[in-house]
Parts: C-alpha cells; structure tokens; sequence
C-alpha cells in the first residue's frame, strides 16, 4: 500500500554544506512513519514544516517574509536555547537522531490528522492534491488486519493523520476476537492472511448479527473483476487494490464513516 506519509520542510539561513548533511539525513526517513522531504527555495510556500537558524535568516529578512503570512507556521528552530516550552529546536552537531526526533515530535504535535497545516498550492497542483477527512474522525476507531508490518504500520499512519484511532491484528483468528469484544466503526482486511483468509473472515463478520453492520474495506494486490466476485460474495463493502492512492483511501473513509473531506497538502501519489 503506497500511503503518502511525507512533509515538506523549507529551509532557512543555512549554509549549502548544512544543507546537503540536511537533506542527507532526512532521506534517512524513508522507511520511518513520517517521512521528510526538502524544497526547493522557490517552492516554500508548498512547505509544511519551516527549519530555521533565525539568527542567519533575519540578517536575510527571507524568513521574516515567508513567517509574516504565516504567524504560527510549524517551525523547527535551529540553536540551543529554548524560547518557550513549546519550542522545537535542533542543536549543532546535526544528527539523524536529532533533527528527525524534532521534526517527529512537531508532527505529533502540530500536524497530525486534523491539525495538519495547509499550505499555499500552487494552481497547476490543485487538481491533484490528496484530501484529508476532517476533524469529525475523532471519536472513530479501525481495525486494521493485515500479516505484514510494513502494511499496518502505512495504513495506521494514514488512520492517525485522518483522526481515527487504528488497533492491528495479524490474522483472522485474532481480528475476530477483537472484533466480538471491542466495537469497531471500519474494518480494513487484507486477502491474504495466515489460517482463514480475508474473504473467510468478511463472510464470518457479516453472518454476525451484531457486528455485520460495520463497514469492511478488502485490501489485495490482485484487480480480476473474479477477485472483485469473490470480494463481493464474501460480503466486503469496499474494494481497494495495492497500490492504494492516498486520494482512493481518504475516499473511502469519507464515505463509509459519512465524514467530509478537506484538502490535504501532499499531491497524490499512485
């Protein structure tokens, strides 16, 4: 599953030898929950996340700018002295510990789910942006089963940024226990599963007299309109094929938990 997980970070009043150990650390993030990415100076205002050395920045006046537009714009700061305990700084010697466990810490924070900042797009863009559902997901929670990590891991990410509380189970013996004991607003089901398989665990839920209301979306990497049958026979109500688009997965979850959809500010991938 292909989930845009990424943040775009402009960087201010640092030199290009910093700029490149930057850049080389947060390509380090490619395999982690939230991945980073810089932009160009042109393209700061498509920017999600501001790393600043203020001291070099102001002597430029490129930040002030940038920040007059965007009084409460997440930033990390660059330095050693906090300002306020709500502060996210980075100190010198840059290191991937650091400077990822700043940005993290911001994100979790400022930019998860419904408090992601949107930033400016540029018009040749905004037919491709990825939307977002709102802050109504809050009191909603998913199950997500799936037997490979990688998997549940991009699709709780995804559930975490849209709001909804996401729990994992890693086959279909252990998901329908959660799912006789807990009470679960959307179910995503991957096909292939140790022991019964996702079309056997869908026809178990929906022959469930108190569970077989809840919304299951299958997950496979196989598209055969006979896949489709078969998805459809075991009862599943929606059905999303590997690679899944952030775009697709947001539509889903908007229109299985009637939630309604605001712009997200990563364009889509597929």
């Amino acid at each position: 599953m292909k989930l845009d997980t990424r943040y775009a970070v402009a960087i201010f009043g640092i030199s290009d030898y910093e700029r490149a150990l930057v850049e080389r650390i947060l390509a380090l993030s490619v395999s982690r929950d939230y991945v980073y990415q810089t932009v160009e100076d042109a393209q700061n205002h498509t920017a999600e996340i501001a790393l600043v050395d203020r001291a070099e920045a102001d002597s430029t006046g490129q930040f002030e700018r940038f920040h007059a537009q965007r009084q409460d714009f997440p930033t990390v700061i660059i330095g050693d002295e906090k300002e306020s305990e709500n502060d996210y700084r980075v100190k010198r010697p840059f290191t991937a510990t650091r400077m990822l466990g700043a940005l993290d810490r911001l994100v979790e924070d400022r930019l998860r789910g419904a408090n992601r900042t949107q930033p400016v797009v540029p018009a040749s863009k905004v037919g491709s942006t990825a939307t977002t559902p709102t802050a109504a997901a809050g009191n909603y929670k998913a199950l997500v089963i799936d037997n490979s990590l990688p998997a549940r891991k991009q699709v709780g990410v995804a559930l975490r940024r849209a709001g909804i509380t996401a729990e994992f189970a890693e086959d279909g013996e252990s998901a329908l226990k959660l799912i006789e004991a807990k009470n679960y607003d959307i179910l995503f089901l991957n096909v292939v599963l140790p022991g019964k398989d996702g079309y056997e665990v869908c026809k178990a839920i929906k022959k469930h007299k108190d569970k077989k209301h809840i919304p299951v979306v299958m997950l496979t990497g196989k598209s055969s309109s006979r896949d489709k049958l078969k998805g459809k026979l075991s009862g599943c109500d929606a059905y999303l094929t590997k690679p899944v688009s952030l775009k697709e997965f947001n539509r889903t979850l908007s229109k299985w938990l009637n939630l309604p959809l605001s712009s997200d500010s990563m364009a889509d991938t597929t």
